[in-house]
């Protein structure tokens, strides 16, 4: 395989499904790089999202707008994907924002385009419904969790699993990931690091 720009994005595709040379040159054939400055958005909230996104270097933060305040829902980093996917599987306005937390790049698949891909393709087909239950196995495990754990297990688990958020994020927006005010992830942090036997 040649490396190029796209290469992270086979590389991710290729834990999910096998494509031929042929097939991917389908795909690349219908995908583009977007560079985005640290502050641009993806996408707003009201925008109909016509775009899946590849990160191939910076992140991104999610949000939304809840009684004038802003809400993390989430994060993404290299080497996975960005998109409001509801907005952009229905094709209809968006209630989220997506912005760059530092410049970024990423390759973009147009709804139209991966229509198309799932017509004439197979493999693409059955990645698509991979793709699929991945996220919604994800999107269910998170809202069980911010259902059922308390606030310090939310962030244990958060550092377990998502090391990159708890090491590049604000505390202001780890809060907010999480539910809590930044005095209470204040506390939880001040809470186990004196059960660590550390300094505080």
């Amino acid at each position: 395989m040649i490396e190029n720009e796209y290469s992270p994005l086979r590389k991710f595709v290729a834990g999910f499904v096998n494509v031929t040379d042929e097939e991917w040159r389908l795909h690349e054939a219908v995908l583009r790089r977007r560079n985005l400055k640290k502050g641009e958005w993806i996408i707003k909230q009201g925008q109909i999202c016509e775009y899946v996104s590849f990160i191939n270097y910076g992140c991104f933060r999610i949000y939304n707008i809840v009684k004038e305040e802003e809400v993390t829902t989430d994060f993404r980093f290299e080497g996975h994907y960005i998109t409001d996917y509801r907005s952009f599987l229905t094709q209809q306005p968006s209630t989220e924002y997506i912005i760059a937390l530092e410049d970024a790049e990423v390759i973009e698949l147009h709804y139209n385009d991966m229509q198309t891909l799932y017509e004439k393709v197979p493999s693409w087909q059955k990645y698509g419904r991979l793709i699929a239950e991945f996220l919604y196995i994800k999107v269910t495990e998170r809202a069980q969790s911010l259902l059922f754990d308390s606030p310090e297990e939310l962030y244990t688990r958060l550092m377990k699993e998502r090391p990159k958020v708890i090491e590049n994020m604000p505390q202001r927006y780890i809060a907010s990931y999480l539910g809590i005010q930044p005095e209470s992830l204040s506390r939880i942090r001040k809470r186990m690091m004196t059960q660590d036997g550390r300094d505080v």
